[in-house]
Order: structure tokens, then sequence, then C-alpha cells
């Protein structure tokens, strides 16, 4: 543990050196200053250089007595060890400091790029270090080279809102922020738990993820990846190297000073889980309780993949700081490769099988794998030899062949329950049959006795008694008890928790203002909206015993109605006593997301904290900020969001405000991503009735998102191919309407010509709905390959015309126009009958709905 958290702390001066002034001047200083030559390696010429070491062992040196009441060591090792270990990472002096300094050197890659170095304002001065800001990742992702232009972050805190968008690097100076939000940042440390280790490392994690997410962690290389992410992987190295070390003290040697690795060795191990059979347990339900069923299945996934990976990490001694990934229903871990950790996965995955199969039987599996790797040193950046592949490989890589051998785990489902009840399950029949109770929710049978749905969660007109099983309840139980819930709570093992998750892991919610046995609790985890990124709870004193944490939630607030959640008839009405109008359901995710994982930075950019800040950036996006979208007043009791997190988006809501909201959500991603289209969300949205089968518009929503996937632009007639190609994008899409289409080159058309065409019908009457049904007759022509469409459309056009009507005229030229050559108004071209039509249709159904 020790090795993990000077691995974690080793560049927190980092931090505290850009709020400080020079080291010569500095108060903070005193007691270091005269062990500068120690721990500092001279520069060509003759300062001291890598100074932030100095700040690294004040900071733990000034607060050594947290450390220790955290039972973290008495004042000799913590002198020793925490503070030597981390503050001796560029000069170290024996073989255990080297181990974190070749921690240092595989999370960050040692790259030393000056040719990519972020473009400085100029106002900058020799003191840039303060000023360097930390760089999106999306900025070079799928360039050989960054670019600085509008996609830089001033150091902040970590919040939701409009500070996820980046800024042009013009604009930022962090000098002047520093000092306040180092201050901060050090009244809440004095305040962390430090009854015990665990409790402690928990809560710091979730401090220095608050504080240093939008830190660069290097200000002279190309600053994109994240201090936080820096550290934590430099933790997970330190432990995982440690450890090791502990087993097999042959494997390390001591050249330079810096630590090596003894060839055909594989000190750490790349652990990846992925849960099975999501879609179909989400989605695989009838329409009894379906908003809160949904809610809570989706959520369950959620907290079951963080349990898992949570369970694992302790069992195996290590901590969240060896956690590199966790979201959308799959983690990624790093551990050490060692006899007790093989043991544990070994002995794990049978247990964990085994208690899923009790609870849900085949809906829902856990696939996990592992691959053992090493670093191999001494090129331009480190690279990676798996075990087993004779081949270097980069991160990269290493990801998507454990994604792969994970995966490839599918196909034994089950082993372990097979092996052990293969009598039972092969000799005996499943289910009684006959006349037995069937839950109305999964449609299966029940098992023992069931219990009577609560009134309150059943959709408009189902108010007759009606008996689901009971592990259906208690995830419907999940769903309403996240309406207006604050926090998370997991509770000790010999605690009773409403909730369960993984193999042992117990948890419950509790309400704003709700009080509960504190004996009981491990971690108070915030997730509401507003308050989700500050650390220390409010209203209640937190036992030191607890950890303290804080996680973003997709969908942390939902639609109501009288104080509790809305039903899926009640978000789509419009005003009380409203017969409602259709519901919308759309899925949204990321295009080419592995390609960007596996292939997206450049070779010398290569590293785990690179891949870990872009996912935890994609995670700020999707879990954190589309709270922000929906939580505005338009969407606020007429969309919900069911799963959003990692990157991808589930939600249903009115149709007229849930294609506003996707719109919304694409905007803001183009912004976060710095403008770029190459980087994008493709979705797919369809309309149905509230009381339609949500598993079946679920299933239709995923194919129209599959369709905007295979989107690729249609060529136009005479238009070169040089020209077409300048402009041919794929994927970046949504389907609506039944119909595919480019959110770059077509959405702005949509929304204006949809406009257009309600205002003339509904609003001004200058032209009658007539001229839609046309339209959509011709698009019928059109669609089977019949060229007399044209001509018909012109006759018409020319038909509808009035001689005293020159508004009229107007209108039906440009329809002309826009039908026979792909232009409107002089401001969009190449507009495809498809495109025409979608929107033809948007408008249709607006005005429908104006009318009733």
């Amino acid at each position: 543990m020790i090795y993990g958290l000077a691995g974690f702390l080793h560049d927190i001066g980092k931090f505290w050196q850009r709020a400080d002034v020079l080291w010569e001047d500095s108060e903070n200083l005193q007691k270091t200053k005269g062990i500068i030559q120690q721990i500092c390696p001279n520069r060509p010429d003759g300062r001291p250089g890598y100074q932030h070491v100095i700040w690294t062992y004040a900071f733990i040196d000034k607060h050594h007595d947290k450390f220790i009441r955290a039972g973290l060591g008495d004042k000799s090792l913590m002198q020793e060890q925490l503070i030597n270990l981390a503050a001796y990472h560029h000069k170290p002096s024996t073989p255990d400091q080297g181990l974190i300094t070749l921690a240092d050197i595989c999370s960050s890659g040692l790259d030393r790029s000056n040719d990519q170095v972020l473009l400085r304002n100029p106002e900058w001065n020799w003191d840039k270090y303060k000023s360097v800001p930390f760089v999106s990742p999306f900025a070079i992702l799928g360039k050989q080279k960054g670019t600085a232009s509008d996609v830089v972050y001033q150091a902040q805190q970590l919040a939701i809102g409009e500070t996820v968008f980046p800024t042009s690097v013009a604009q930022v100076d962090n000098k002047m922020l520093y000092p306040e939000l180092w201050k901060s940042f050090e009244n809440e440390f004095n305040k962390l738990p430090d009854a015990n280790p665990n409790a402690f490392i928990f809560s710091l994690y979730h401090l220095l993820k608050k504080y240093t997410s939008f830190i660069p962690a290097s200000t002279q290389d190309y600053p994109e990846s994240s201090l936080f992410e820096h550290l934590k992987t430099t933790g997970a190295f330190a432990h995982c190297f440690a450890a090791y070390k502990e087993e097999f003290p042959e494997t390390f040697g001591n050249e330079n000073r810096i630590s090596s690795i003894a060839q055909g060795t594989y000190p750490i191990k790349l652990f990846c889980g992925d849960i099975s059979g999501i879609q179909s347990f989400i989605y695989n339900i009838t329409n009894k309780a379906a908003a809160k069923s949904l809610k809570g299945r989706s959520f369950y996934v959620q907290l079951l993949a963080e349990s898992i990976a949570q369970e694992v990490l302790s069992a195996c001694g290590c901590s969240l700081i060896n956690q590199v990934y966790a979201a959308g229903g799959k983690f990624y871990l790093l551990l050490p490769n060692t006899s007790k950790v093989n043991q544990v996965i070994k002995e794990y995955g049978p247990k964990l099988e085994d208690t899923l199969w009790k609870e849900y039987k085949e809906q829902l599996s856990v696939n996990m794998d592992g691959i053992n790797f090493s670093f191999v040193l001494g090129g331009e950046r480190p690279l990676i030899m798996a075990e087993g592949d004779d081949a270097l490989l980069d991160v990269g890589v290493l990801w998507k062949k454990l994604a792969e051998k994970t995966s490839a785990r599918k196909r034994r489902r089950f082993e372990n329950v097979f092996i052990n009840s293969f009598d039972e399950l092969l000799n005996k029949p499943l289910g009684t049959g006959g006349e037995v109770n069937i839950c109305a929710v999964s449609g299966i049978e029940i098992d023992g006795k069931g219990v009577k749905i609560n009134t309150e969660d059943v959709e408009q007109g189902d108010k007759e008694d009606i008996w689901i099983d009971i592990s259906m309840s208690k995830l419907i139980d999940i769903g309403r008890d996240l309406y207006e819930h604050k926090y998370l709570v997991a509770l000790r093992n010999h605690a009773k928790g409403k909730y369960f998750a993984g193999a042992f892991s117990k948890w419950d919610m509790l309400q704003k203002g709700d009080t509960a046995n504190q004996q009981n609790i491990k971690h108070w985890i915030r997730t509401d909206h507003e308050d989700a990124i500050r650390l220390m709870p409010d209203g209640f004193t937190p036992h030191n015993d607890n950890g303290l944490g804080w996680r973003l939630y997709g969908g942390c607030r939902m639609a109501s109605t009288d104080d509790r959640p809305a039903t899926f008839e009640e978000i789509v009405k419009k005003e009380e006593g409203e017969n409602g109008t259709r519901m919308g359901v759309l899925r949204m995710d990321v295009d080419n997301l592995g390609e960007l994982f596996m292939n997206g930075f450049p070779e010398n950019k290569r590293s785990f904290s690179a891949l870990a800040t872009l996912s935890s950036m994609l995670d700020l996006y999707f879990s954190g900020h589309l709270n922000f979208i929906r939580n505005k007043e338009a969407y606020r009791d007429r969309v919900n969001i069911i799963y959003s997190g990692g990157d991808d988006l589930f939600a249903v809501g009115r149709w007229a405000e849930l294609i506003a909201f996707a719109a919304e959500v694409r905007s803001g991603f183009r912004k976060f991503v710095g403008g770029r289209e190459d980087i994008s969300l493709s979705g797919g949205m369809v309309m149905v009735g509230p009381k339609f089968p949500i598993a079946k518009a679920a299933e239709l929503a995923g194919e129209a998102e599959a369709t905007a996937k295979k989107y690729k632009i249609a060529r136009i007639a005479n238009e070169s191919e040089d020209a077409w190609l300048s402009r041919k994008p794929e994927k970046n899409a949504v389907t609506i309407f039944n119909v595919s289409v480019s959110w770059q080159y077509d959405w702005d058309f949509m929304v204006q010509f949809k406009t257009d065409m309600v205002q003339w019908i509904f609003y001004e009457e200058v032209i009658s709905k007539g001229l839609l049904m046309k339209l959509f007759d011709y698009y019928a022509q059109y669609a089977r390959g019949e060229p007399d469409w044209q001509w018909n459309s012109a006759y018409t056009m020319a038909r509808m015309k009035s001689r005293n009507n020159g508004v009229k005229n107007d209108i039906l030229d440009r329809i002309k126009i826009l039908l026979y050559s792909g232009s409107y108004n002089n401001q969009f071209h190449n507009i495809s009958f498809d495109t025409i039509i979608a929107a033809a249709r948007w408008a249709e159904l607006e005005i429908k709905q104006l009318k009733k």
C-alpha cells in the first residue's frame, strides 16, 4: 500500500510549486531546502532540476501526522518510506526509490517531444510552467502533431456545466489561479477522515481527482495528460512493481539508479471485466413499472461493474489507485502478477458466477480475463511485452488484445455453474410450468413468493394487483430510490444492505436529510447533480472510519410529478388533462471509439496516463455534463436519461423535446472535442406511444442507431470525385423519421426547413398542409425509382401559385429549387430528398401537436 501511495503522491509537488513562489524564496520549504541537492538532479546550467520534488517532500512532511493517524506508519517509517519514495523519484538513491522512478516512466511514456510543445501565450514569461494549461486529449487524437487552438482548460476544480468545454490558449493563464486552488485543496485535505488507511486513501483519491483533473501532468512536454491520471497510473505501477518484487526479488535490477525489469518476467497484469447480457437484461421487460424498472436495471449494471472491480481490488490488496477505468459495464485494473493475485482471481470468478446465477439465472454474466505484461526500456519510449507474444506493443494494442480476449470468454458463460450443477441443470426441469405466477415485468416464473407491485410504480391504467419476482422488486426499488437521492452508501460486509452487487458488496441510497447507522457505513459517495463534485458531505458528521467520495452518474435527476418519478405517460403529456403525445426513444454513442483508443494518439503519446485521461474526459461528458443539459427547463420534466456513461446514452421523453435534447447533446460534444467533426456521435431515435412495449422500442432505437453508423453521404450529380471526397463523412449521423441524416451537413437545414414549414402552414397560413402531403407522395415515387416525380412536382408548384400572393409564390419557388437542385435560400446546398422528407415529417408532427 505504501508504494502505491508514494507513486500516487510523487508529483503532488507540481501542484503546490505552481501555487508558490520560487524555491529560494518560499517560506513553505524552510525544512527541505537543505536536501535539494540530494533529491534534485542538476541541470546543465548548474541549477537544480525537477524542483517540484522539493514541494512533494514538503507536503508529505507537513502533513505527516495525518498520514500517521491514517495508519500508514510511524514517524520514522514515514520518513524512510513514504516521503523518500515519493520525493526521490528523479534522483533515486535506493532500489526501492528506483521502483517509483520506473513507475513514473511507465505511466507517462517518458515523452520529451519538444516539437509538440503547446503554443505559448505571448504574455507568458520564464515562469511559464505556472501558466501552461492542460490540453484536451481530443487535440491530438488522430493527428501526428497536436494543435493548441481552442482546446485547453484553465486550472480548475472538476465540475459539470460550461467548464467542461475547452477554451482558447490566449484566454488562459493559470498563474493567477493556482494559489486559490491549492488553498482550497489543502483545506479539504485537512478534513479527510484518517482513522484507517482504506478510508483515507479512498477519500484522498476523490479529493485529488476533484482538484488535479484539469492540471497538466507536464508543462515541459505536450500537456495532454492530466496530473490526476498520471498520479493514479504511477501509483498503480509502483504498487505492482513492489508487490511483484516482494515475491520475486531477482526481477528488478538497478541501472543508473533506475530499476530495470528482467527479461522474460511480467510483473503487471492488465485485468478486464465485461458484463455480458446488458442489452437483454435492461430492455427485456414489459411496460409494467417500465420507467422505474429501466432506471433501476441500468443503474444496477453500473453498480455491478464497479462493485466487482472494488471486490477484486480489495481481495488483491490494492485500492482505487489501481483502477484505470470503470464505466459502461466494463472495467480495467492494473494488478501485480503475483501468486496471491492469481489465486484471488481464480477463486473469485466462480463465486461471482454462482451469485449472479442464483439471482438472475442466464440474464447476466461477467467475463473476466487478464494479460500479463512488462515494459521494455531503452528506446525513445517504453514499449510493452505481453506474455506469450513476441512482438513489442504499445498500450492501445494491449488494451484491444485484452478486450478481445475478454470478449471471447462469452463462449464459456456460466462454465462453473454447469460444471458444479451439471446433473441438476440437465436432469431437472427449469421452472414448474402449469398454473404458476409470472413476473409482470420480466415475464419469468416467480420462484417462491412474489411481491405485489407498489401502485405508484405502475404506468397509468394498471391499477389492478400486479405480482413480480423478488429480484425484480429490488430493481424497481432502486429506480424509485434514485429519485432525489443524494448519497450512494457502501456498507460493511456484516451489514444488511438494501441492494447487493458483485459477490459480496452491499449498498443503500440515502435521500437528502436521511441519517444512517454510521458504524455500518464504509463509504459515503455523493451522486446528486448539484453537489456531485463536492467531497465533504453536508447535513451529517462523517464517522472517522467512513471514506468520503463522489461519482458522476448520468441521469441523477428524473422527470417528476406530484413529488415522485413520472411514468412514461405523464412524461409525454404537455398539460394536465391532455391525452398526451408520442414518446421518443433515443440511443447515441461515440463513433469509432475502439480505433481512437488503439491508434488515436500519435505513437510517442500512447501512454497509460493518456488513455486514462481520455477515458475520464469521455465519462465527464456522458456521466456528468449530460445531467447539466437534461436539467435545463426545456427538458426537466420531459426527458429522462435511462443510462448515460462511458461513451453512450439511452434516453426517453416527449418526442419534440427529446429531438432538441439529442441535438444539444451532439452540439455540446462537438464543442467538447474542440470543434472536430472527425470525432463524432451517431444516434437513432424512434417515436412510439407511451404504452408501446419499451423492450421493442429500445430495440428499434438500437437499429436506428446502427443505421446511422452506416451513413455515407451521397455523391451529387456532376460533382467531381475530389469535391465529393473532401466532404464525404461516414457516421456522424442520426437516424430520425426513418431517415439517416448528417449532423454536419444536414441537421441545420432540417431545423430551418421544418421551422419555415410550420411558420408558413400553421402560423401564417400562407400555404396549406396539402403541400406536405404532396411532398410525401413525390418521395414515394422517388423511392420507387420513378423519374416522373420531378415533372409532377414542378406541375404542382405551378398550379399552386396565386396571382395576388407574391409571398406564397416565392415560397413555392424556393421549394421547387430545393427539390431540383438541393439548394435552399442560398444557404444550404447538396440537400438530398431523404433529408427534405425527414424535415417535412418533423413539420407535420409539430403542426399536429400544435393543433391539439
